[in-house]
C-alpha cells in the first residue's frame, strides 16, 4: 500500500471509531437526553399530544366555565428524586411539591393545599423543586377570574414499595378532593 492509501484508511479507521463511539454514547443516555438530542423527535411529539391536549383542554374548560362559572385545574404529577437532583442538581426536595403561577392560582386554594397535606405530616414546598401549572392555552396571558389552577407533585419515595404509605397517600388525597368541593 502507498502512503494515500494508508492514510485514507487510517481517516477511515478514526471516523468509524468516532461513529462508533457517538452510537454508543447516544445508547447509554435516558430517555430524557435523547429526547433533549432529537428536536425532530420533539416537534412530532409535541404536535402529536401536546397540541392535541391542549386544544381538547381548551374547549372543556370554556365548557365547563359557561356552564359552572368556575374551574379549579389540579394537576397532579410525581417524581422521583433520583430524576430531579440528575436534572436540577436539587437534593433536598420535599414530599409534596405545590406548583403555582401567580396569574393563575388563588391564594386561597393554595393556602387550603399546604396547610392539608401538612395536616398528614408530608414537607411541602411551593415550586420547589418544579414550578407553575397548566394553563389551558386559550387562556394564557389573560386573565379569567373563572379559572384557577394548582399542580401538586408528589414525590415517590412516599408511597412506592409501602402499602401503608400508599394508604395514607389515598386518604390524604380523598380528604383534599372532599375540601375542594366546598372551595
Amino acid at each position: 500500500m502507498n502512503d494515500e492509501t494508508i492514510s485514507k484508511f487510517r481517516k477511515w479507521k478514526k471516523e468509524l471509531e468516532v461513529k462508533k463511539a457517538s452510537e454508543e454514547t447516544y445508547k447509554s443516555l435516558s430517555i430524557e437526553d435523547k429526547i433533549k438530542a432529537n428536536k425532530t423527535y420533539k416537534k412530532r411529539i409535541i404536535k402529536s399530544y401536546y397540541d392535541k391536549y391542549h386544544k381538547k383542554l381548551d374547549k372543556k374548560v370554556t365548557e365547563i366555565i359557561k356552564k359552572y362559572n368556575k374551574y379549579i385545574i389540579i394537576d397532579f404529577h410525581s417524581y422521583s428524586d433520583k430524576m430531579v437532583e440528575k436534572l436540577f442538581n436539587s437534593k433536598n426536595n420535599p414530599d409534596i411539591c405545590i406548583g403555582v403561577d401567580s396569574q393563575y392560582t388563588d391564594k386561597e386554594l393554595v393556602n387550603l393545599t399546604v396547610c392539608h397535606f401538612k395536616k398528614y405530616g408530608y414537607s411541602v414546598e411551593i415550586n420547589k423543586p418544579y414550578s407553575g401549572t397548566i394553563i389551558p392555552n386559550k387562556y394564557l396571558n389573560k386573565k379569567e377570574e373563572r379559572l384557577s389552577s394548582i399542580m401538586i407533585e408528589i414525590n415517590k419515595r412516599i408511597y412506592l414499595n409501602n402499602e401503608e404509605k400508599i394508604f395514607k397517600l389515598k386518604n390524604c388525597i380523598e380528604d383534599y378532593y372532599n375540601l375542594l368541593k366546598l372551595f
